[in-house]
């Protein structure tokens, strides 16, 4: 489901064009990339808040709906960024995202299994 080459490459990227001062600091790098998963969070739930009206001081927003959507499949993308950043090997990255799956597979009723 994900590129690994896309993966690598961006992973590659966030750590190479930072500042030397930020390059110097290894654990804020760490901090960063599991921070911006919280980030990116926020982002989506702001976008719900306008879809679903849950905020009476600003008005709903039905598109808000599609922009909820991007904001989740940012933040999941940068979540599989971060588990990159620590493990910098693909495989490792790819191995945890399946075992997350299997996991949560595991707990699905076999009535709800669609075969697949």
């Amino acid at each position: 489901m994900i590129s690994r080459d896309i993966i690598k490459s961006v992973d590659a990227w966030l750590d190479d064009l930072v500042s030397k001062w930020y390059k110097d600091q290894p654990l804020a790098q760490d901090w960063a990339r599991v921070a911006k998963v919280v980030e990116e969070n926020g982002e989506a739930i702001q976008e719900l808040i306008l879809f679903t009206g849950q905020n009476p001081r600003k008005p709903v927003e039905k598109e808000a709906r599609d922009r909820m959507l991007k904001e989740l499949a940012d933040t999941a993308m940068t979540a599989i960024l971060a588990i990159q950043h620590f493990t910098k090997n693909i495989d490792d990255t790819e191995r945890i995202m399946h075992d997350s799956q299997s996991k949560i597979w595991r707990r699905v009723p076999a009535t709800f299994w669609s075969g697949e």
